[in-house]
């Protein structure tokens, strides 16, 4: 579904048209632009645009496509979790998987570049983390041209691969960054100045006073449950990650936890570090999501337990209230006639969200 009000979807769907009316050898172009001094700095969504275009201008074709890139990394992600939780079901891990399902769901994929990355890089992040499997960097590290910030959490990637399990440096570093975060803004902000061309003017886009000031302003727009949907579920995992790491500090017996605790300390310092980019930060802090999620899940299939423990039922309601916020807000962009029998009939009706058949 295209939102009627703009915003990136309603973009893609324009830029689909004029690409129907270019001649194909300014494919070249598109593709000899990446991190030049075009105003995309992202080659994913134009060369898949440029490539629909050569059969249609239908912006529902296009979507099409970027879910089924979308639901590939997304669904492949929640096999990996899914696979270990056969073997060894509880409510708890239960409940967590679950909650990994709605972090990023299909329905954010009208903000189709970031979350598409989004799991891209979990899904080669994971592997690398776990298995120090140099192919699944190379595919993390693909995310970057899904959508230019990944950049940054694919140097923190290759700093863990480099650096392995240094939590002397990475525990500090995480409690630093809950008190000092504005120590870098400065120096990114000039680093900005040095970089030339596209990345300046697009990391310049993120840190502007009033691209930032109307971040702000959205966000005091938004109902109470939006604005602290996000900042419970985040306070809830960093804490319910430090008590499951002390009360299972003796039962974590293998490389596989030790290093996604690490790593998740490397990278919490990194969300919190760019949380003064309101945009950046915000949008990172639900790739941490997914990173803490796992852990926590992991570390419940330890448990032998038949009863939901009191740190999952402390993070019911920050969870139902992400998963509720998700859903309203994803309705506007789910078609309604996904839901009726037959192959194509969301090609063939006329456009009907959810949103328009439950809040009308």
């Amino acid at each position: 579904m295209v939102d009627e009000a703009g915003g990136d979807a309603l973009r893609y769907a324009t830029e689909l048209e004029k690409n129907a009316l270019l001649p194909f050898s300014d494919f070249f172009k598109i593709v000899g632009g990446i991190y030049s001094t075009d105003d995309s700095v992202d080659i994913y969504e134009p060369f898949v645009s440029f490539l629909v275009s050569r059969l249609t201008d239908d912006h529902r074709i296009l979507f099409a496509v970027f879910a089924a890139v979308f639901g590939f990394f997304y669904l492949k992600s929640i096999g990996i979790l899914y696979d270990l939780y056969r073997k060894n079901p509880g409510p708890d891990a239960l409940i967590h998987l679950l909650f990994f399902c709605v972090i990023l769901p299909i329905t954010t994929i009208n903000g189709v570049r970031m979350w598409t990355a989004a799991w891209i890089f979990f899904y080669g992040a994971i592997h690398v983390v776990w298995y120090r499997d140099v192919r699944f960097l190379i595919l993390a590290f693909m995310a970057s041209l899904v959508h230019f910030s990944f950049l940054s959490a694919n140097v923190i990637l290759l700093i863990y691969f480099i650096a392995r399990n240094r939590n002397y440096i990475y525990l500090p570093m995480a409690l630093v960054s809950f008190v000092l975060p504005q120590i870098i803004s400065p120096f990114l902000q000039r680093l900005s100045l040095r970089l030339g061309g596209a990345l300046q003017t697009r990391f310049e886009g993120y840190t502007n006073e009033d691209y930032i000031s109307g971040n702000l302003e959205s966000m005091e727009d938004k109902a109470w449950f939006v604005k602290i949907g996000n900042d419970l579920v985040f306070y809830y995992l960093v804490f319910a990650v430090i008590i499951m790491q002390i009360l299972s500090r003796k039962q974590i017996r293998n490389d596989r936890e030790r290093n996604l605790y690490s790593f998740l300390l490397l990278f919490i310092s990194f969300v919190n570090f760019a949380a003064f980019i309101p945009t950046l930060g915000g949008r990172f802090k639900l790739v941490f999501f997914l990173f803490a999620t796992t852990y926590l899940f992991i570390l419940f299939l330890h448990m032998k337990r038949s009863r939901v423990s009191v740190i999952t039922i402390v993070g019911l309601f920050p969870m139902l209230l992400y998963a509720a916020v998700a859903f309203r807000t994803g309705a506007t962009n789910m078609n309604a006639w996904i839901f009726t029998p037959g192959l194509g009939v969301p090609l063939l009706m006329p456009a009907l969200s959810v949103a328009q058949l439950l809040f009308p």
